[in-house]
């Protein structure tokens, strides 16, 4: 078992993960929430890019496309605007070509997409609280301004935009905070229908209590399993090593309440087509370590402990985002079977000297 000295004494790894990273690690990576949010918003504002069939998650700063799009240049264009996006590691792009269904393209006036999408954004409930406008239609392209009052709804607005039948695209020059807040990620407490059905949060607080599931879960290797949810419905993909992982990752989330379907495209491979590295506890704790120190969590009040391949993760962090990125990294790094939460909000203890 590997406990994590307060005085970490791990220079040499951090500096040769800063070369690998080409000098990302010098400053803090944003968390991969913000990351994911920011890809989608990019690519359904971004031009030659029907963002609509994309799914997007977003693993340590590594972004996954998964999904289908008319073209190949089409499938280049979503990966362009994706690896722009600050944060943005590496971009992983599975997107399939599968050429549309000849379908008589919507056509109706500016005006008439103009009232369309006013009336949408009025009749979502979980826009009430910010003061979002239709500046202009112009050729099918919707330009929205005002204010959001938090990132979820600007986001959401231009989702929701984005899905009335002859928008081209949309623009924005929406003022919102640029940053998640708390409640954006992760909510407390029993689920109250109630308070989420009228949320722009609840997919990312469906995505993240998911990914938790995952997470905790010794039956499925969590680093491997991307998730995406839209109005409820969760898509999960990546790749598993058997049947039985891919069934049990199905129902993991299936148990998240306010769930109302999964698309399980998990692929699965082979384990001796895989590419794992054997590690000890200890190694396993420094590599851990490590990977905090690149993202800039090397800070906080985290102490990691490994047996046998199960990470215990405890000590105190400030936000829900650092906690919940603490832990997916955690799980992502090779050789860890599993992961126990034990980490608290709160300020990091102050060290006696």
């Amino acid at each position: 078992m590997q406990r994590r000295s307060r005085h970490t004494g791990l220079a040499a790894f951090g500096a040769a993960l800063a070369l690998t990273l080409g000098g990302v690690a010098q400053a803090a990576q944003p968390p991969d929430a913000w990351v994911t949010t920011k890809v989608k918003m990019a690519l359904l504002t971004g031009e030659g890019v029907p963002a609509s069939e994309v799914h997007v998650d977003t693993v340590d700063g590594r972004v996954t496309l998964h999904g289908t799009v008319p073209t190949s240049a089409e499938k280049q264009r979503a990966e362009q605007v994706a690896s722009k996006v600050e944060g943005a590691i590496q971009v992983r792009n599975l997107l399939q070509v599968v050429a549309p269904k000849h379908e008589a393209a919507t056509k109706t006036t500016d005006d008439k997409l103009e009232a369309s999408v006013k009336a949408s954004l009025k009749a979502d409930p979980a826009l009430d609280d910010s003061a979002i406008k239709v500046k202009s239609v112009n050729a099918g392209v919707v330009l929205l301004s005002g204010k959001a009052n938090t990132l979820s709804d600007a986001y959401r607005a231009v989702d929701v935009a984005s899905s009335i039948p002859g928008v081209r695209r949309v623009a924005s020059e929406m003022q919102s905070p640029d940053q998640l807040g708390d409640n954006e990620l992760w909510r407390d407490g029993a689920y109250d229908a109630a308070v989420y059905e009228k949320s722009t949060s609840r997919d990312r607080w469906i995505t993240t209590a998911a990914k938790m599931r995952l997470i905790a879960s010794s039956d499925t290797p969590g680093f491997d399993i991307n998730v995406d949810t839209n109005h409820g419905i969760v898509t999960l993909f990546g790749i598993v090593n058997s049947a039985d992982s891919k069934r049990a990752a199905e129902l993991e989330v299936r148990k998240v309440d306010g769930v109302k379907n999964v698309v399980n495209d998990l692929q699965i491979v082979a384990e001796s087509k895989m590419d794992r590295v054997e590690r000890k506890d200890d190694q396993i704790s420094k590599a851990i370590q490590t990977r905090y120190d690149a993202i800039g969590l090397q800070d906080k009040d985290i102490d990691i402990e490994v047996s046998n391949g199960v990470a215990r993760i405890s000590g105190s962090v400030v936000s829900r985002s650092d906690q919940v990125t603490a832990l997916t990294v955690a799980r992502s790094t090779e050789g860890v079977v599993r992961v126990i939460d034990e980490m608290k909000l709160g300020l990091p203890a102050v060290s006696q000297r």
